[in-house]
């Protein structure tokens, strides 16, 4: 396990080195050709520089793995549901619409700020990979079991808007169902390794926060 985990790290330490670079020199090209590029343009590319540098800083300083989840399904739905959007991103054309792109940058701002939120408060938790680490049930944790999976929908669906076509609307619904099986895999190893999960699982939901959810089931009174 723990040769996995060494061997892993690496891989994507090399990745998240080649993102950061390549998201930081975008960056500088914007603010060199700052009359060009919008300030939500700006800003966005900020944040999704930061998210990767902290992606990378994470990896590096990780804790070791007390349960990482067997069989290459998990694999493939972790490697796929983290990247598999940004070789969609770069593979297609961006939509002809200023309404859209103004729309797109906003959810991936968004979206980008409140995966950094949770990303720091995980912490040397993260990985990739469906690994037991160290469980984490305070901050965005408390809310749901998996903010940064939601907060990522949020940069999803800007890109899918960003570059809207049936081939990334197709690319976004593989996307969401490769970061579903991930999240359960996730619960199936944490569930193993920290008996106190199950515990967890009942008082906080999974996706949907429960005060949305008590709102909808709110019944009616009448007058």
């Amino acid at each position: 396990m723990l040769t996995e985990d060494f061997i892993g790290r690496i891989a994507i330490v090399i990745i998240m080195t080649i993102l950061v670079i390549f998201t930081g020199a975008t960056l500088v090209t914007q603010l060199q050709q700052s009359s060009h590029a919008s300030l939500l343009a700006v800003l966005t590319q900020t944040a999704s520089t930061i998210f990767l540098g902290l992606q990378l800083l994470m990896t590096i300083s990780r804790i070791p793995p007390k349960g990482t989840a067997r069989g290459i399904g998990p694999r493939v739905a972790s490697v796929g549901g983290a990247f598999v959007m940004l070789a969609a991103m770069l593979l297609t054309p961006a939509f002809d619409n200023e309404i859209a792109q103004i729309l797109a940058l906003c959810l991936i701002f968004g979206g980008t700020v409140g995966s950094i939120f949770c990303l720091y408060w995980l912490g040397r938790s993260f990985s990739i990979m469906a690994t037991a680490r160290r469980l984490v049930t305070t901050g965005p944790y408390s809310v749901v079991r998996h903010p940064l999976y939601v907060c990522e929908a949020g940069f999803v669906l800007g890109i899918v808007i960003s570059h809207l076509s049936v081939t990334i609307i197709v690319i976004g619904v593989l996307q969401f169902i490769l970061q579903y099986n991930r999240a359960k895999n996730e619960e199936a190893i944490l569930r193993q390794t920290f008996p106190e999960y199950d515990e967890y699982a009942r008082r906080v939901p999974m996706l949907v926060p429960r005060f949305f959810m008590s709102s909808s089931r709110r019944p009616v009174r009448s007058r």
